[in-house]
């Protein structure tokens, strides 16, 4: 483009600069700013800036520039002392306009800077500074080589700024693209393609980029989202933008498990918030995104254990956010930013054990959320913000005993999260929000009995995991989601009785956990990971009698907690994960006989534990852990030999129990807290035989049972504990004297088994609370039939590889008592006969 060409560069350009009839002396030293200057205020790209901007101020400086000119030109022919000054004018005044035109238009400021560059690096040498003036004294012959090299720059030039007028229209089409996707229509790729295309073009965009960020992180591309949000801090040119993009940062840094790094990166965005809301309170971005900045702290504080001040900072936020909506009531933005400050403060009041409040402040969330996505049916945001609510639901549904309704919101949520993923399969984070819904509808099934149901969901949980981890190897949260729907594969087997099949599933976890634990030993989400799989196996080992393997893999997650714990001693969550760890492994030692160390170690738990709760009375989840740790210690006391010790300390965790209780009646997690605390001081006064006092706690136990039961009648788990707790009541009753009353509650619990064992007939677990309720009824009635099916049960149990270890001596003492039986009613018979 070398100023419009050679034509117009030796006529138009050169007479713009020259005054008529002037002569122009070339001076041995040259002066490089003037001839830069010259050579930027001549360019096309100028000219063309002045007659498309038509600004008189433009013609004025024009004026001005010639009379400069001939001024120097003047005094250079007559050798004047003021040539030095007369320079700095003429360059200065170039320069003026040139920076003027480029503050009104960015596409010749972009397309200028090239040139400047290019003609700077021209004048860099004695010889490059002499053909620039050569060429700007119209001797253009004699500076072809200098021609050559502009035209150059202006191609590349003329370039940038086609390139920006590309990416003009190409931004417009991908915002198009980004609509598109929004309403379900496209995939997130389609998307990433065209605004990579976007900053290719122009890569000076903050917006471009911001939108590359968000993108990246939908689809799991943390590494380029990383690298798009360090591109997105360099053009940041404001304290608003660089907080934003400090913000960005810090969600990807926490998705890969830097806590920390996070953390310090939110805080410094809100120091920047802060001070600019100040002195613009009216801004309504800078509100939305101190709210933004509030809400990320908080939920990391959250993770650390500190609720009260998370607490305070979501409320900060919903204030904020309600003042925004109360101005603008019909936002959808400011009614979403409502709804999620009152799911974040519910799931806070959830965890400190107010379900009634959490449940009215999702309440308000989903109401919010379902006006929106009446409103725009096509929204692939709306449907899935309600999917969220319905989530949320129906988790304190469950915590309050409504697993059909908790169940009924998990499969809605999982019908929608189904339809957008298919709408847009590229996008993982919608495949991980499927994900989790399978999971969740698949827990609440199991739990049912509806094991076969569950089965399937898991399936489908695990080929998701697989597929999307094996298109993002790097992140570890994919591979975590395989993982855990390993174990939760495991865990069904495992509870039919299958050991051999779910050690193999939970072998696969804890390789991937290992895999990861060795890749960054340092990560302390993976760490925790792989301490849960090394607990499992721990388990499995220990239900399979093999104490020290168990133990093995216990004394290994207990290392690997210790020293998350060491690492991050503020953490609350690392304390209560070693003292959850030191109370598992104390119990094996005890079955070990080992019972000096497991004391140390239930000892040690409860130092943790009264820590933790000290320091945060509000949460529940702190307080119980406290009452189980008590338990552990007095039932150790108790096998001693000490009843006096062993029931002080169980008074103590009743009375933690009797507290929680009466703060959340509708806890079905305190209520059967309580319920086991009862049964435990039950069962001391029967050793003491305090029978009546006995029994008056195992009928508040079982009427607690009874009501948790009836409010969730299709939970297998509440159905064996009732039948459990009736059998208990049965057996004080007969000690008393109370056949009849005793034989009810037997009964009563043998239908219970029955319909269970009807639901699931695989599970070993029913089917040897089954065998229990006979064997008792044989005792009582002293009807052979109900020990004879017990056995029947129990050798099916052995065919089928579903029989324990430590029930095989149980089959062996049934068989001969069978066999008594029949040897008795021969003897019987033969005595008649004769």
């Amino acid at each position: 483009m070398v100023w419009g060409g050679l034509a117009k560069a030796a006529g138009v350009s050169i007479a713009l600069w020259l005054a008529p009839g002037t002569t122009v002396t070339y001076a041995p030293g040259v002066n490089a700013r003037v001839e830069i200057s010259a050579a930027v205020v001549g360019s096309s790209a100028t000219l063309e800036a002045i007659e498309r901007q038509a600004a008189s101020r433009d013609r004025v400086r024009q004026q001005e520039i010639a009379a400069l000119q001939t001024r120097l030109a003047a005094a250079e022919a007559q050798g004047a002392a003021d040539i030095a000054t007369l320079q700095t004018e003429l360059a200065t005044a170039r320069e003026a306009l040139v920076a003027d035109l480029a503050s009104r238009d960015r596409a010749y400021a972009q397309e200028i800077a090239v040139f400047r560059r290019e003609v700077t690096d021209i004048a860099s040498t004695d010889e490059g500074a002499a053909a620039l003036a050569q060429f700007n004294q119209g001797d253009e012959i004699g500076a072809l080589a200098v021609l050559d090299r502009l035209r150059a720059a202006n191609d590349r030039a003329r370039q940038v700024r086609a390139d920006l007028q590309s990416a003009a229209e190409a931004r417009r089409i991908a915002g198009l693209a980004l609509d598109a996707r929004n309403r379900s229509r496209i995939g997130a790729d389609a998307v990433i393609l065209r605004f990579e295309e976007v900053t290719r073009l122009d890569p000076e965009s903050y917006e471009d980029w911001l939108r590359l960020v968000i993108l990246y992180s939908e689809v799991g591309r943390r590494t380029d989202a990383l690298g798009a949000a360090g591109r997105l801090e360099a053009l940041a040119d404001d304290d608003h933008k660089r907080a934003v993009a400090g913000m960005r940062t810090a969600d990807i840094l926490l998705s890969q498990g830097d806590r920390a790094g996070a953390l310090e990166r939110y805080r410094q965005s809100l120091a920047l918030l802060q001070p600019a809301l100040a002195e613009t309170p009216t801004s309504e971005d800078l509100a939305i995104d101190v709210t933004r900045s509030l809400d990320r702290i908080a939920a990391v504080l959250v993770g650390q254990g500190d609720r009260p001040g998370a607490l305070a900072l979501y409320q900060q936020a919903l204030a904020f956010d309600e003042r925004l909506y109360a101005a603008h009531p019909q936002s959808a933005q400011w009614a979403r930013n409502v709804s999620i400050s009152l799911d974040r403060i519910g799931a806070l009041l959830q965890s400190q054990g107010d379900r009634a409040g959490a449940r009215a402040h999702y309440d308000r969330s989903r109401e919010i959320r379902e006006d929106l996505a009446i409103a725009e049916p096509t929204s692939m945001l709306r449907a899935s913000d309600v999917a969220v609510s319905l989530t949320l639901l129906a988790d304190v549904k469950a915590s309050q005993g409504d697993r059909d309704g908790a169940l009924d919101s998990h499969r809605t949520a999982l019908d929608i999260r189904q339809r957008l993923s298919a709408a847009d399969p590229a996008s993982a984070d919608l495949a991980d929000k499927v994900f989790g819904s399978l999971i969740s509808v698949g827990d609440l099934l199991a739990e049912g009995g509806a094991r076969s149901d569950a089965q399937e969901r898991y399936q489908q949980a695990l080929e998701i995991a697989e597929r999307t981890s094996a298109a993002d190897p790097a992140s570890i949260e994919l591979a975590f989601s395989v993982s855990l729907a390993l174990d939760r594969l495991g865990g069904l087997l495992q509870d039919q009785g299958d050991r051999a099949g779910a050690r193999a599933l939970y072998q696969r976890s804890l390789e991937i956990d290992e895999r990861l634990y060795v890749q960054d030993p340092t990560s302390a989400g993976v760490a925790v990971n792989l301490s849960g799989s090394l607990q499992r196996m721990g388990a499995l080992l220990a239900g399979q009698n093999d104490v020290e393997g168990a133990l093995e893999f216990y004394r290994r997650s207990l290392e690997i907690r210790e020293r998350a714990a060491a690492a991050d001693p503020e953490s609350a969550v690392f304390a209560e994960q070693v003292s959850t760890a030191l109370s598992g492994m104390g119990a094996l030692l005890e079955r070990h006989g080992d019972q000096d160390g497991a004391m140390s170690l239930y000892e040690r738990s409860l130092e943790i534990a009264e820590r933790l709760s000290a320091a945060d009375p509000a949460s529940f989840d702190r307080v119980r852990l406290v009452s189980i740790a008590q338990d552990q210690i007095a039932g150790l006391l108790l096998r001693r030999g000490d009843r006096d010790a062993a029931l002080a300390r169980y008074e103590l965790s009743l009375a933690i129990d009797e507290r929680l209780f009466a703060a959340a009646p509708g806890s079905e997690t305190f209520a059967r807290s309580l319920s086991i605390a009862l049964e435990r001081i039950a069962a001391i006064k029967v050793e003491q035989r305090e029978h009546k006092a006995a029994l008056a706690y195992y009928r508040r136990s079982l009427d607690i049972t009874d009501r948790v039961y009836a409010a969730s009648p299709t939970s297998h788990a509440l159905a064996r504990e009732f039948s459990t707790s009736l059998i208990r009541v049965g057996d004080v009753e007969r000690i008393l004297g109370r056949t009849e009353t005793a034989r009810i509650h037997y009964l009563r619990s043998l239908a219970i088994s029955r319909r269970l064992i009807a639901a699931d007939p695989e599970s070993a677990t029913v089917a040897r609370d089954m065998c229990v309720s006979l064997l008792k009824l044989a005792a009582l009635t002293e009807q052979p039939r109900y020990r004879v099916r017990a056995l029947l049960i129990l050798r099916n149990m052995k065919a089928t590889g579903r029989l324990a270890a430590d029930d095989r001596t149980w089959l062996t003492q049934v068989e001969d008592e069978v066999h008594r039986d029949a040897a008795a009613r021969r003897e019987t018979q033969a005595s008649r006969a004769s």
